[in-house]
Parts: C-alpha cells; structure tokens; sequence
C-alpha cells in the first residue's frame, strides 16, 4: 500500500464478503424492508459515485500542483474502474446488518477503535470527524422515524435492537459505505470528496428511506398506529417562529443533545432568534461574521468565567445567547461547526490532564476562545505544527509541568508571566497572529532566566552529590591500600600511628583530586609500601638497601606532613619514634653480623672432629645455626605494587548498603526501566495520600548509586538508590509524567475519542 503525503492507507479491516451462510431467515416483513432498504440504497450508491467522477475531473484540471493533480486523476480511474464492485459490496454490507451475528453484536464495539483504524496522518482526522458529524446530524434529524424502526424491528426479531445495532441505522448505513471503499489508495482530498457526496446524496436523504421503510412495515400491519400518532403530533408541533424552550437534557442556551429528537426546535432561541440547523434553511454564517461574534466574546468573557477556575467554554451556547439578544438567527457552516467541536475537545482534554496544576489549566483554558478564531481563520491550524500559537500554548504547558500551587501562589514569578501572557492575548489578539510569536519570545527570555537561577542551585546539589560520591569511592580505596599493607602484620605503634594520621590522608587528597590511575597515587602507595617494609625488612641481608631507602623516604613522609597539615609537635615526636625503630634495626643487624662470624669461627675449629665423625658432626653443627638462622633470615613478605593495584582495583566501593527492599529480578520491568529514564524527566512523588509534589530528574551518581531529584526551582526534593527507585516506581510512589508538547498530545487524544465517540452514542 502507498503511505506518502498524498495517499493514505484505509485497508485492514475484515472481508465484507466474510458474512456467515448459515443466517436463520428473517420475519416476511422484515426481509420486505430489507429488499426495499438495500434497493433504494444501491441506487443513492451508484448516483454517489456519479456525482465523484464529475467532482474529481473538475478538482483534477484545477489542482494547483502535479502531485495533485496526479493524485486526482489516479483516484478518477480507479473509482470508475471499481465503482460497479463498490456499490455491490455496499448493498452487501447493508444486507450483512440484518444477519442474526451483526444484530448479537455488543454495543461497545467500535471498528474505528485503535486495533482496526491505524493514524497515518493528521489528515485522517478531518475523516473521522466528517463521518461522526454526519452520523450525529442524521441520528438527531430523523430521530422520530429511526424509533418507529427500532420499535417495530423489536417486535419481529428475537434479538434486542439499539441504536447501534439497528440494520438500518445511521450507524450501521455509513460503516457499510466506509467499509466499501476502505480498500481504496485514494488521495486525502479525493477520500474526502467521496465522503461528502456520501452525505449530501445518501445521509442527508435517509429521511425519504425510513418514511418507505415505515409506510411498509404499516401496511404489513407492523404496528400501524405509529403512523397515526406520527401525524398527530406534526399537526400539533409548533412552528419554527414560535418560542421554543428547552427539552430535557438539553443545555439552557446551548445546541441540542445530539439525538434528542428536537433538531430544529433544539437550535432556536426565542421568537426563532439563535443559531439554526443547516436543514433549517437559514444561511450559514460568513468566517468573517462568526469571528467578530467571538471577539466580541472573548472581551466581554462571562463573569463566572472571567473569576478564574478550570472550566470549558460552551461556544454554542455563547453565540446563541448572543444571538437571541441581538434578535438574529443563523447558522454555522459546517467546517466550523466541526472546527468549534474540535477545539473544544482539545481543550478538555488540557483541563484534564494531570501533568498541570489546577491554576495553570484555568489560565490556559482561557485560551480556548482566541485558539479557536485562529482555527477558524486559518484552516491549516491543526496540521502546522510550527504555528504560532501552537508553539506558545506548548511553551507555557512545558514550562509549568513542575509547577506547583503553594500558599499564595498567585505571587509566584512563573505564575504571574503565565497569567500577564494569557491576559495579553486576550486583550489583544484580533486577526493578527503576530501577537503569539511575540509573546512566545518575550516567555522563552523569561524562562531562561528562571532556569538559570535553577540551575544553578540543581548544579550545587549535583556537585555536592558528586563530591559525596568521590569521597566515598576515595575513603574505600585507601581503606582497600592500608588493610592490604597491615593485614597479618605487626607493626610498631609509631607506623599505625603515621599510617593513619598522615598517609591515609595523604593518598585520600591524592585520590579525590587526581584519581587512582595517576602518576602520584601510584607514587604515594609505594611510599606507605615503603614504610611498612622499613620496619619488617629482614637484618641484616636487607641493611644496605635500607640505609639506601631511608634517605627518599625521609623526604615522602616530610612532603606528606606539610600536605596535611600535621602540627608539628606531633611530627617531630613521629619522626622520633621512627628514628629509635631504625637505631634498633641497625643494632640487631650488626648483632646478627657478630654471631655469624662468630659460629663460623666454631665451624673451622671443629672441621678436624667433623672429618673423624662426619655425619655426627655434621648433625650437631646443623641443629646449633639453625635458630640464628631462622631468627634473622624471616622474611615478612610485602605485596609488590602490581598486586596492590590489583586490590584497588577490585575493591568495591564500599559494603553493600543494607536496605529492606526486596531484591529485583534483571528482568523486571521496573528494574529495566530505570536504566531508560531519562535526565530531565518529570515525576509526580506521593509520599502519603496527602503529600505529593512534582520532580525532575537531575542527576545519577553512580559511584554511590544514587539517584537525585529536584523541584522546579532546583531544590533537591528526594534522592532513591537504583533498587529503591525500581519498587517506588512499582508502587506508584513515583509516577513517570507524559512527555510530548501539550498541543500535540491533546490532538492525539482528540483523534482517539473521534474514534470512540461512535460507540458513545445513543
């Protein structure tokens, strides 16, 4: 199938031709009004597409662009070759409504839902809309003839007939002809043409099929009374001059319920003034006028309007109001009738949606009146996205997302700009859309300014957050060097004493500043390495390269007392303590040295009594070196560098956090979904049923595991471990915000409730 800018997909819906064979036959009149419905129906289908030919080669010559045109004339040929198997599969679908298995169907089902109708394009939305409108307009014209119907079909059928499963209903009518032509590639604007002559030749003349349907029925005596009453009560009707009040259901002022049964009446104010039907004759409405209505409106906004709240503008009944005072009478186009409709559901779904405070949907709401003079004025509103007043309706619903109504609220910065910047465009907004693009720059300098105060506190409390993280990482590493250093060993109280008041801070501030794969860390390890082998070298095979060592090692330890600041009274009593441990070493090294010489000595002098008993002797001079040789030969073995680095690096952080949470699956979906969440994102947080307050994602650190979350002024409001963060979002406690600019999120609720609303009326 085609899918470009031009050509939209209807296919994906089921078989017409798929209808059951084994159907239980109909009642004799039933099957009477059946053969009469789908013979008179055929006939409006073949005259439909009669009329699109000489439509479409009349569009086609005067289509300003070659893909236009191409498009026409593509959809021209293929209708006329098609048109004969288009009316047949119409009647079909027509006759398929009347077997037992249409009839049983729920009333809930709606084939416009998302699983049968995919949104290719916003076009499809003018689609959805045209044929909701025509179904609506037919169901509240003919709402006295489509109950006789209903009513005599619920005396011959076994099966409960409603509106939406009544064979010959509006409903059932239009989804067998949209169901024909579903099949088709047509361009956007040949689809449409199809679809309005539909309703000018077939949905506007329904009232001429039902009356022959009815007329049957009674002559079969299919409760023939009906027809009697019928009369009687045209006789008594009011005429369309006289004063006409409200039906029951209906709103004060307003248009009528859609299927009340009062069309005409419903639409007139008194002595005839207000807004009429289409039907009624009366002309419609020029843009021009409709708009002046609602500037003048939107001036003078109601007193209860004006005072603030989230509320919906009912425009019908503004502009009926305000035609009955002025004591005039017309109609709306039916494109702006449609328009009126759209907007309003748009703006039903800002004032519900839950990503805006209370307040901020009361100011964009007041929007609702000028966005739809601009809809009305410029037909291309709905598909351009980057209009405007699109962009300044989005740019205000992003930026208050985290905003939040605390006590007085009305004085808070944003608040305020929301509210001049709406009022503005009330005051002075009249055709010229220029007024948005100015605002919209005059808010964007405002909100670059709020969020560089913001982020400036949110940078601190990263900072301070990422400096926690670092400490941490750094305490853990040097804590991994020194346990590896003294594990098992001995040392003499001054060594613990410089190990943990000078070289533990030493490699701590040499960490946090320049890390572990530096040239300096490296540098100052060896250095504690050195220490630790100074005092456990063994004496005196060691001795050369000891006084060797000392010398340097002196210095290290001389830079690392100035490094953090040691006060000097300590110092000199630490370098003293050293002092005495190398004396000692020293003195045992030359005693050691002595009692070799000494045992070699004996060894010569006892060589003769060796020869003469050699074992024996050899045995006894063993067992007298053997303790000196063990007490001086151990060997305290150090680490090498390369296996201190080795334990750095595989240390952790520090001990596992002890936490109550239950551990997570990898492939639990909230556990995976914390690694997508994205920086910047907002949240709702519920801490208890009475506290909960908007959140943005600020930072992740991951050294401490930590995620930080502020308000919208950068304040840090909450802050989850990984696993902490995976349960909240489990239990709701922290609930993800719709991303996506309002406007365009509004209009996509708006395409699916088109698509619903079918099924919602009765």
């Amino acid at each position: 199938m085609k899918d470009s800018n031009n050509v939209v997909t209807l296919s994906g819906l089921r078989d017409p031709r798929g209808a059951t064979k084994s159907e239980a036959a109909l009642p004799a009149a039933v099957e009477a009004v059946r053969v009469k419905a789908v013979g008179y129906l055929t006939e409006k289908g073949k005259e439909v597409f009669a009329k699109v030919d000489d439509s479409l080669f009349a569009m086609a010559e005067k289509a300003h662009g070659q893909d236009e045109q191409d498009g026409l004339f593509q959809a021209l040929r293929l209708l006329r070759v098609e048109r004969r198997r288009l009316v047949e599969e119409f009647s079909e679908n027509v006759t398929r409504a009347f077997q037992a298995s249409e009839l049983r169907k729920e009333e809930s089902e709606d084939q416009y839902s998302a699983d049968n109708l995919s949104l290719v394009h916003n076009d499809d939305l003018e689609q959805l809309v045209a044929v909701d409108t025509m179904v609506a307009n037919a169901k509240r014209d003919l709402a006295e003839p489509l109950t006789e119907i209903v009513l005599r079909f619920n005396t011959l059928l076994s099966v409960k007939i409603y509106d939406k499963n009544n064979p010959l209903g509006p409903d059932r009518i239009c989804d067998a002809f949209v169901e024909s032509v579903r099949t088709l590639d047509l361009h956007f604007r040949a689809r449409l043409t199809v679809l309005k002559k539909f309703e000018q030749i077939v949905m506007a003349n329904l009232g001429d099929m039902y009356d022959l349907c009815n007329d049957l029925f009674a002559e079969q005596g299919v409760l023939p009374s009906l027809k009697q009453q019928r009369r009687a009560a045209r006789q008594v009707r009011p005429q369309a001059s006289s004063p006409v009040r409200p039906q029951a259901g209906q709103p004060q002022g307003g248009a009528p319920v859609e299927g009340s049964g009062q069309a005409a009446a419903g639409y007139a104010g008194h002595a005839g003034y207000g807004l009429m039907p289409l039907s009624a004759g009366v002309a419609p409405m020029p843009a021009q006028d409709l708009l002046t209505h609602l500037g003048e409106l939107q001036t003078h906004l109601p007193q209860s309007y004006a005072d603030g709240g989230v509320q919906l503008l009912n425009v019908g009944g503004l502009l009926q109001s305000r035609l009955v005072e002025a004591q005039q009478s017309a109609a709306l186009a039916k494109v702006d009738s449609d328009i009126i409709k759209l907007v309003e559901m748009l703006f039903s779904f800002i004032l519900e949606d839950r990503n805006l405070a209370e307040p901020v949907k009361s100011q964009l709401g007041r929007l609702q009146l000028p966005l739809l003079k601009v809809a009305i004025a410029d037909k291309s509103f709905f598909s351009k996205g980057g209009h405007p007043a699109r962009k300044l309706l989005n740019e205000l619903a992003d930026a208050c997302t985290g905003w939040q109504a605390r006590d007085n609220y009305e004085s808070d910065p944003l608040f305020k700009k929301v509210n001049d910047v709406v009022s503005r465009v009330l005051a002075e907004f009249d055709r010229d859309i220029n007024i948005f693009s100015l605002l919209l720059e005059s808010f964007r300098e405002f909100i670059v300014r709020e969020r560089k105060r913001a982020q400036k506190l949110e940078q601190r409390i990263v900072d301070e957050a990422d400096g926690k993280a670092k400490t941490q990482a750094a305490r853990a590493r040097v804590a991994a060097v020194m346990d590896a250093l003294v594990a098992e060993r001995d040392l003499p109280p001054v060594v613990g004493e410089w190990l943990e008041k000078v070289w533990s801070n030493m490699l701590f501030l040499t960490c946090v500043k320049e890390g572990t794969e530096s040239e300096n860390w490296s540098r100052d390890v060896r250095t504690a390495r050195d220490l630790v082998w100074s005092v456990h070298a063994p004496m005196p095979d060691s001795r050369q390269q000891l006084l060797g060592l000392l010398p340097t090692l002196q210095e290290r330890l001389k830079a690392g007392v100035e490094a953090v600041s040691l006060n000097s009274f300590d110092a000199r009593r630490m370098f003293a303590g050293l002092k005495e441990i190398y004396r000692e070493r020293f003195s045992l090294a030359q005693r050691v040295a002595a009692e070799r010489a000494l045992k070699a000595k004996e060894e010569v002098r006892e060589e003769a009594r060796r020869e003469l008993q050699e074992e024996l002797a050899s045995a006894e001079a063993i067992e007298s070196v053997e303790p000196v040789i063990e007490e001086v030969s151990s060997v305290v073995e150090l680490p090498q560098m390369e296996d201190l680095e080795q334990v750095v690096a595989e240390v952790a952080v520090g001990p596992a956090a002890e936490t109550a949470e239950e551990a997570l699956a990898e492939s639990d979906s909230y556990w995976q979904q914390t690694f997508r969440l994205a920086q910047g994102s907002w949240f709702e947080l519920k801490r208890d049923d009475e506290e909960q307050f908007r959140c943005r994602l600020a930072a992740v650190i991951k050294d401490i595991d930590q995620f930080i979350f502020v308000n919208r002024n950068g304040a840090k409001v909450a802050e989850f471990t990984r696993l902490e963060l995976a349960h909240a979002l489990r239990r709701a406690e922290l609930i993800p915000l719709d991303d996506g600019m309002l406007f365009e999120r509004a209009l996509q609720s708006v395409i699916g409730t088109v698509r619903k609303s079918r099924g919602e009326m009765s």
